[in-house]
């Protein structure tokens, strides 16, 4: 079984609680999955309760900053902060692991994960206001949506563009949203490298995990394209794809 890990950022603490506990707080980010109090943590050589974990997970989408794993957070624990800054001479540069309480997702339990390529490079859908439009010419599933002129600076003329999809097999629209990415309902949270791009994914994909239907169209194409947008998720069985753009 794999183990959930994250990247160790920044130690400081907090006075003391009510019964004279000393408090730290361990900032982590690149998640792989979220942890929860009552988890046990380990950090070099030491195994640490998890008290409390801050859900308030840090991201921005608009500015284009990298949303590494599912965020960073902050978990307290009833140590010193000096000895655990000792334990983590290097904080900036150390993976900790937990282990939870509860189960885990499938994929810490399996050794036959899909592989994600992104597809994006150079653009993406709009991150506050996709408005995917999609439309069937034939075997071609057409993708239509607002660009990001934020991070990609030659799309603020661009008004629309469109992910043409050859040889559509079939496709599907789930309400997997941001919010529900982070908060671990895609089957996918925490293994896709990071929410609101556009990845092809091979190996088994595990379609089953989501109701959604499929809807069915006239090609063949057996690849699976999926795109993570702000209020859904585009999932795609299909043989290539092409960006074009409007002005």
């Amino acid at each position: 079984m794999h183990e959930p890990k994250g990247r160790l950022t920044h130690i400081f603490s907090l006075p003391n609680d009510g019964s004279g506990q000393p408090q730290s707080v361990l900032m982590l980010d690149q998640l792989t999955q979220v942890p929860e109090a009552g988890d046990v943590l380990q950090v070099a050589s030491r195994n640490l309760s998890i008290a409390k974990v801050d859900r308030q997970r840090m991201r921005s989408c608009l500015m284009g900053w990298p949303l590494i794993g599912l965020g960073s957070i902050g978990v307290l624990v009833n140590e010193p902060t000096d000895e655990l800054k000792t334990l983590a001479s290097h904080p900036n540069r150390l993976w900790v692991t937990w282990t939870p309480k509860s189960n885990l997702p499938w994929h810490f339990k399996v050794d036959d994960l899909p592989v994600f390529t992104r597809l994006n490079k150079g653009w993406n859908a709009h991150p506050n206001d996709a408005r995917l439009k999609l439309e069937q010419n034939g075997d071609e599933l057409i993708a239509r949506m607002k660009p990001n002129p934020y991070t990609y600076r030659q799309y603020e003329n661009i008004t629309e563009i469109a992910v043409c999809f050859a040889n559509c097999s079939s496709y599907r629209v789930t309400s997997v949203n941001d919010e529900g990415w982070y908060s671990g309902q895609c089957r996918f949270s925490g293994l896709a490298p990071k929410w609101g791009e556009f990845y092809e994914i091979s190996g088994s994909t595990r379609d089953n995990m989501n109701s959604t239907p499929w809807i069915e169209m006239v090609g063949v194409g057996a690849k699976h394209f999926h795109f993570y947008l702000k209020d859904e998720t585009l999932e795609v069985k299909a043989h290539d794809w092409v960006l074009k753009s409007e002005s």
